[in-house]
């Protein structure tokens, strides 16, 4: 069996076409390179709940037009508070 050719340079036995050497340059706009979103300040953190809490916690989003993460939010605070720690606000400040 004949050994495969090592470069695609090789293979086509020396016959390449010439790179031409005046490219075109990409410039960004300025205002692109400022308009950058900054990197989130929030962590992501996963909680398993039972199927049933999953889909109560949907319809309550659904019936009060909320997001389920201001529920989660509004959980955590709860607890904070009960433990005498400070609430997420006053975490986001600093």
């Amino acid at each position: 069996m004949a050994k495969k050719p090592a470069s695609l340079e090789a293979a086509l036995g020396g016959h390449t076409q010439p790179v031409p050497q005046d490219t075109a340059e990409v410039v960004q706009h300025p205002a692109t390179q400022a308009s950058r979103p900054a990197k989130p300040q929030d962590v992501k953190l996963t909680v398993y709940v039972p199927p049933a809490a999953s889909k109560r916690l949907r319809l309550m989003c659904i019936e009060h037009d909320r997001d389920l993460n201001s529920y989660l939010r509004e959980g955590l605070n709860m607890v904070l508070e009960k433990y005498g720690q400070p609430s997420l606000a006053e975490f986001a400040k600093k």
